[in-house]
């Protein structure tokens, strides 16, 4: 029935991984799993890959320009980039810590908050063909840089989407690494990558009430009770607003719900402090994907 809905395996692979059951259930939401694709993958890890390597294609003939870096570890006191770096490296060093713990759902979120630090990176160093015709070894450099970082995290993804890793390393034309320690130059200059193709697609969000109607199930012989819909409805919107407390509030909270309300407080800090920091978009959508999981986990400790 998944493949029924035309869905590419790695984009369900994305979802469900990073929805996944860690500490207590989660719960299936279809505008979620549309959002995880457009936002997240889509305009985010996609749109770094696209980006960088359609630039190389276009402007350099898909060959990777000389950029002035020696193979090996980018110094993290770049007088340019040294955030960048650190910031990558940083990160690097927390997804190994997550997949040497088994924590799977956060080491794929910290792939996503790697490949946000690439669109950033894009951005805050405007590259473009007026960069290339202004400074061509700055933007050399970045495209070289950028580059690495793809190659980083066609290594990243491999043990949650394979076949992205795959098509990455097509693109690349190049070989399957390890998980580095730290960002470097292993793409050289003179490398001949591949044909950049897109690696999601757009999913329309008006699926969401065909696939609800083909695979919400049977309707049951009766149906509900109007007041019992509408206190259903009344708990769900609590629910939804991070209020779920409200509905144990006649009965002692048990200690996996008082950890969890914790876990989506902070979550929600988090997301406050990127709004207020005016953080990527792509780094916000990461963390609003991750709240909502917390709260979907929270509604179900609650209803237990």
């Amino acid at each position: 029935m998944a493949k029924e809905t035309g869905i590419p395996a790695s984009v369900w692979r994305y979802y469900l991984l990073s929805t996944r059951p860690e500490t207590a259930d989660s719960m299936f939401s279809w505008s979620d799993c549309i959002a995880a694709n457009n936002n997240i993958l889509l305009n985010n890890f996609g749109n770094f890959v696209n980006r960088t390597l359609k630039f190389v294609s276009s402007q350099y003939d898909s060959v990777i320009p000389e950029s002035g870096d020696a193979p090996g570890p980018l110094s993290p006191n770049d007088d340019l980039d040294a955030d960048f770096i650190n910031d990558v490296n940083t990160l690097l060093k927390e997804y190994i810590d997550a997949l040497e713990s088994v924590k799977l759902r956060l080491g794929l979120q910290i792939v996503m908050l790697i490949s946000g630090k690439g669109n950033g990176y894009l951005q805050a160093s405007g590259l473009n063909k007026a960069l290339m015709a202004e400074n061509p070894k700055r933007c050399a450099q970045v495209v070289s840089r950028a580059t690495n970082l793809v190659y980083v995290l066609s290594a990243l993804i491999y043990p949650f989407m394979p076949a992205t890793s795959d098509s990455i390393l097509e693109q690349l034309n190049a070989p399957a690494r390890v998980v580095p320690e730290a960002l470097s130059t292993d793409i050289l200059a003179g490398h001949l990558i591949g044909q950049p193709e897109h690696l999601f697609k757009k999913i329309d969000e008006k699926m969401e009430e065909q696939w609800k109607a083909k695979f919400g199930g049977a309707e049951t012989a009766s149906k509900e009770p109007e007041a019992a819909v509408s206190k259903r409805k009344a708990k769900k919107a609590l629910v939804a607003n991070g209020k779920a407390e409200a509905a144990v509030e006649n009965g002692p909270k048990s200690p996996e719900v008082i950890a969890m309300e914790e876990k989506v407080s902070e979550q929600g800090q988090f997301v406050r402090s990127l709004k207020e920091g005016k953080a990527p978009k792509d780094d916000i959508d990461v963390a609003v994907i991750e709240l909502k999981r917390l709260k979907a986990e929270l509604a179900l400790l609650v209803k237990s």
